[in-house]
């Protein structure tokens, strides 16, 4: 269990430190991304009297975002560990190449979403929506970025969190990785989970791939639809990608 929580065998002063330290880091780069894409011109998405959304978070709300909040530090500290200690894990500069950096990058990318776009669907089973993935879509106007994005269940930070640690191992062993390029992924998923919850109309081309806030604000207003977090591939061939409608 101390492996698991404390895997880079922390001082207790130090595994606190860097808990606070991550938690800052996050909120910093919240305000960042919500201040670049408003300072951007980028306009927010229209609404309607329909779509109430969650006006204040309950006490709920908070007791989850503050559970996940550690759960995603452990996460992070394993994450950590593997990129320090894995021969398949590039730390010099020496290692730096294309394969490792631009197009792991782009593999890490399709992966996490090929793992997770499942794992939502299965979510959204009877057997699971009510005990689970409910509580993520009492919201179904997300605004505030990062604090919308993290109020989930628990159980499904977990999920969250276990695609990733599947797509980077994945990615390490079949094109190898560099710590740059995991540290660069995690700035990108953090502020595209955070503008798919602040309802900014951005919409960009990368890697490949066209990336749109409208595609998950659907998925709240319509939950049977977009269940990829990113590029709507895998909704595509899964039959259940649903384009974009203005609320009336």
């Amino acid at each position: 269990m101390e492996t698991l929580l404390n895997p880079l065998e922390l001082s207790p002063l130090m595994w606190v430190g860097g808990y606070v330290a991550k938690t800052a880091a996050l909120a910093i780069w919240d305000l960042a991304v919500g201040f670049i894409v408003k300072s951007s011109g980028a306009p927010k998405l229209p609404t309607t009297d329909k779509l109430k959304g969650l006006p204040e978070l309950q006490q709920l709300d908070y007791i989850y975002l503050a559970v996940n909040s550690v759960i995603e530090y452990i996460f992070m500290l394993g994450i950590m560990s593997y990129a320090w200690t894995s021969p398949d894990v590039g730390r010099r500069v020496e290692d730096l190449g294309l394969l490792n950096t631009l197009v792991a990058l782009w593999v890490i990318f399709v992966v996490d979403d090929f793992f997770y776009t499942p794992c939502h669907l299965l979510m959204h089973t009877k057997a699971l929506y009510k005990y689970v993935h409910k509580h993520h879509h009492r919201q179904n106007l997300p605004t505030r970025g990062y604090p919308d994005a993290g109020n989930e269940h628990p159980i499904e930070q977990v999920i969250g969190m276990s695609c990733v640690w599947g797509a980077l191992l994945v990615t390490s062993k079949l094109i190898g990785l560099h710590a740059a390029t995991v540290l660069i992924y995690f700035g990108l998923y953090a502020a595209l989970a955070m503008l798919n919850h602040m309802r900014y109309d951005v919409t960009f081309n990368a890697l490949g791939f066209t990336y749109s806030v409208r595609c998950h604000e659907m998925h709240h207003r319509f939950p049977r639809c977009n269940y990829a977090q990113y590029f709507m591939l895998w909704d595509k061939l899964l039959g259940t990608y649903r384009d974009y409608e203005v609320p009336k």
